[in-house]
């Protein structure tokens, strides 16, 4: 169990380390990657695990510059299972707003939950609060 109550959903991208990021130790976060960062059905159900289970209180989604899947071509969006695809997204910011309010307006969460976004930038090292 973790001491903080915190679970983190980002992306798989290794440069995006929420550990080193945010100087936790092992064990004071629960962190969910896929690519994008996206709440999708599977971390959706981790997070429900996460927060009735295991007492987590607080969600953020860390989403970043530079994301592959933020700059899908064509050509490699045809190469997805629609399952995938789903998680592509043309607008950074929004994509955090949106992947909130999934989690947010989850009937199996709490409605006392808090549910923070951010993007982080690559190239700045620096984290951007989104909500």
């Amino acid at each position: 169990m973790t001491n903080k109550k915190l679970t983190i959903l980002t992306c798989m991208d290794s440069r995006l380390d929420p550990i080193k990021i945010f100087g936790l130790a092992q064990r004071e976060a629960h962190i969910i990657r896929n690519a994008g960062g996206r709440a999708t059905d599977d971390a959706l159900n981790s997070i429900i695990v996460s927060q009735k289970i295991l007492g987590t209180k607080e969600f953020w989604v860390i989403h970043h510059t530079q994301c592959l899947m933020g700059n899908m071509t064509d050509e490699l969006m045809s190469e997805l299972p629609d399952s995938l695809r789903k998680s592509a997204f043309s607008d950074l910011e929004q994509s955090v707003i949106d992947d909130i309010e999934l989690i947010k307006n989850h009937e199996l969460l709490a409605d006392d939950i808090q549910v923070r976004g951010f993007i982080y930038d690559l190239e700045q090292n620096e984290l951007k609060p989104v909500i």
